[in-house]
């Protein structure tokens, strides 16, 4: 699909930050501190609702199917790695850092491999263990999306270690939109009823 011509308001050969938002998320999105500290934890406690739910057993049942994550702790330790990666991202870049986005080593074309390595890496971890660790890194998300104005979270432009991307895009993909997949992935894996 061809990118959308510019709006006479745009420089040649750049979107603005609201077209770029529309065609990414199919309408125009604001980052703002309100919207998405309620959206991330929202989607977290609907998250942690749904492991809570679950029976001992199913909590280390594999998944159906031949996805990538194989059980539950499989998706809370990626939410966990996720969360890390932003908070390197975020301490390098705010130290007039250029962190190396998504991680060191990997581009987003080689975000599959990056996600399989982030999960053999926390192979020896239990749910247990993870799900305490997975909300402090919450909590630490959200601190740091509390620490900012709207325009800051808003502005693709704020940080220049963003390379372009608005800092609540970052927020909302490593917290609510991640959460979201997170509780999908896993409904998915156990094949739990609507």
């Amino acid at each position: 699909m061809a990118a959308p011509a510019p709006a006479p308001m745009d420089r040649p050969g750049e979107l603005s930050a609201q077209r770029v938002q529309r065609e990414r998320y199919g309408r125009i999105v604001t980052f703002t501190r309100e919207v998405l500290l309620e959206r991330d934890d929202a989607e977290f406690a609907t998250l942690l609702a749904l492991i809570e739910s679950l029976p001992p057993a199913r909590l280390s049942e594999q998944f159906a199917g031949s996805g990538r994550d194989r059980n539950v702790r499989d998706v809370v330790a990626h939410l966990h790695a996720w969360h890390i990666l932003l908070e390197r991202w975020y301490s390098d870049g705010t130290a007039g850092g250029s962190p190396s986005i998504p991680a060191e080593g990997y581009s987003w074309a080689r975000l599959a491999e990056l996600n399989e390595d982030l999960r053999q890496q926390w192979q020896d971890t239990t749910l247990a263990e993870l799900l305490p660790l997975l909300r402090a890194s919450h909590e630490s998300l959200q601190a740091m999306v509390a620490l900012h104005t709207d325009a800051e979270l808003d502005d693709p432009a704020a940080y220049p270690w963003t390379r372009g991307t608005a800092l609540g895009e970052f927020a909302l993909e490593c917290g609510g939109n991640h959460y979201a997949w997170a509780r999908d992935t896993i409904a998915a894996g156990l094949e739990l009823s609507a």
